[in-house]
């Protein structure tokens, strides 16, 4: 939750400026026909170099959470059978994209249940005071919460295991309003595969998921990105954001363009750097309609793996909206 930004965040720049390695100072629309945006394999510093850029652009802070339900007998017996189907989930619900000074609230307060099976929480996104928090544990199936949002956007970091992968019935996830319960909504786990759904709650509020498939073992890097998609100009903007692993833990940074190239090709191009700005991949790809979809590439690999996205084009540095899931190939949920 979130109401009003500190003092010095209102005073920063609300543009993101383009000083990756090949990148000139200010974002260049003519990047849109150069090699991957312009963007190398190099080495950066920290943020990029840029931290007023991420403190301007407000993105919602994430915390770790300690979930007594993880130690349960029952949830640990799933959570180590090969027969269980295990996703990681990130969840947000809010103003999607964000509207600083928004007059207009939204109470989330309600409960997240599993059909069937069980619901680890790993981390809380924008709970920032004691209005925002989970509600102690009393089922596996169940997630109790308090939520309230106004410009921005809340959400969790969930593990979502499914005893029963193989029925003919998918599994469901139903967000439902404590204050009115006729307030629902429900996604089912398939549809997740494809990538980020989108649910619109009316009046400029949304909740979005993205999730893929658990990987316990080394050697299968992937995870979640979110962060602000912002237009600078008609058919052209900027984006930077949060890297983390599937457990919605942060470790790393991205920034990118998307425009058009000369030829009227949408094309999206980027670059991501782990917490001490060692190189992690450049992202090169379009988007269209609210989707992107790149390649994730790598020195020696173009086609190491897979990011897939959802956007929400906005002005202004606070404003604008992306969630994506990243994957190497080889266990990410798109193979096409």
């Amino acid at each position: 939750m979130r109401f009003q930004l500190p003092l010095a965040l209102l005073l920063a720049s609300s543009a993101f400026s383009c000083t990756d390695d090949a990148s000139p100072s200010a974002p260049d629309p003519a990047q849109m026909d150069q090699q991957d945006g312009g963007y190398t394999t190099a080495d950066e510093q920290p943020m990029f170099g840029v931290q007023p850029e991420y403190d301007a652009a407000a993105i919602e802070a994430d915390a770790p959470f300690s979930d007594s339900m993880a130690a349960d007998p029952s949830v640990v017996a799933m959570s180590g059978s090969p027969a269980v189907d295990g996703r990681d989930l990130l969840l947000v619900w809010g103003r999607i994209p964000g509207q600083p000074g928004a007059q207009q609230g939204r109470d989330w307060s309600g409960q997240l249940q599993i059909s069937r099976g069980a619901l680890i929480v790993r981390r809380t996104i924008a709970f920032e005071d004691a209005s925002d928090q989970v509600l102690p544990r009393t089922s596996a199936d169940t997630v109790a919460f308090h939520s309230y949002t106004r410009p921005f956007a809340d959400g969790l970091a969930l593990r979502v295991l499914d005893p029963d992968p193989t029925a003919t019935t998918p599994a469901t996830l139903t967000y439902t309003s404590a204050a009115d319960p006729s307030i629902t909504y429900s996604l089912d786990l398939a549809q997740l595969a494809a990538g980020p759904v989108v649910i619109d709650a009316g009046n400029g509020f949304k909740v979005i998921a993205v999730a893929q498939h658990r990987h316990d073992s080394d050697g299968c890097a992937g995870g979640f990105m979110r962060g602000r998609f912002r237009a600078i100009s008609p058919g052209f903007g900027a984006y930077l954001g949060v890297v983390t692993n599937r457990l919605g833990e942060p470790i790393g940074h991205v920034r990118g363009l998307y425009g058009h190239k000369s030829d009227g090709t949408p094309v999206l191009f980027g670059k991501f750097i782990d917490r001490q700005g060692k190189f992690m991949g450049i992202l090169a790809g379009t988007y269209d309609g609210g989707d992107f979809r790149a390649r994730w590439k790598v020195l020696g690999d173009d086609d190491h793996g897979v990011i897939r996205g959802h956007y929400f084009e906005a002005s202004g540095a606070t404003a604008g909206h992306f969630v994506a899931r990243w994957a190497q190939k080889a266990c990410a949920e798109d193979q096409d």
